[in-house]
C-alpha cells in the first residue's frame, strides 16, 4: 500500500463490514498467498471496473482517485520504465465480489493476480493510524 501506508505504522481498524465503500482500505485473508494483505477496495459487487490510460471507470463513468499521489505515480513509472501506473483492464464483478488493488500498482499483488474477494475474506477495514504521530489520522 505504499505510499499510503508504510511498514512500522500502527493503526486501529474496524471489523464492521456492513458498509464497504469504494476506496476503503481493507485487511484481507488471501487463500492463494496464505497470508494477510492490505489493499484498497476499487470495485463493488455487480460493477464493471475498467482502467484505461491510468483512469478508473466504474460502469463507464470516470471516477477520480484522489488518494493517489501524482508525484509518487510518476516516480514509480520512471523507476519501472512503464508508460502506465495501472495497466489497462476491464472486469465485471458478480454478486458478492469485491475488486481490490494496492496503491503501488506497479508492484502490487492484488485482484489482478489473485482474483476477486468476498466478505468472508475481509478481516478489517478503514481505521486510524496512531503511530508514528506525524501520520496520525484516518486511513484514506
Amino acid at each position: 500500500m505504499e505510499s499510503t501506508l508504510q511498514d512500522g505504522e500502527f493503526a486501529i481498524m474496524s471489523r464492521d463490514f456492513s458498509v464497504i465503500k469504494r476506496f476503503d482500505i481493507v485487511v484481507l485473508s488471501s487463500e492463494t498467498l496464505k497470508e494477510t494483505i492490505i489493499k484498497r477496495v476499487i470495485g463493488l459487487p455487480g460493477e464493471t471496473i475498467e482502467y484505461k490510460n491510468d483512469k478508473l471507470y466504474v460502469n463507464g463513468k470516470y471516477v477520480k482517485e484522489t488518494f493517489l499521489d501524482q508525484s509518487f505515480k510518476e516516480q514509480k513509472k520512471r523507476e519501472m520504465e512503464s508508460p502506465l501506473f495501472t495497466n489497462n483492464f476491464k472486469v465485471t464483478l458478480k454478486k458478492g465480489e469485491y475488486y481490490v488493488l494496492g496503491d503501488n500498482r506497479l508492484n502490487s499483488v492484488d485482484s489482478r493476480a489473485l482474483g476477486t474477494f468476498t466478505i468472508k475474506d475481509f478481516k478489517a477495514r478503514g481505521g486510524i493510524i496512531l503511530y508514528p504521530f506525524n501520520k496520525m489520522g484516518r486511513t484514506e
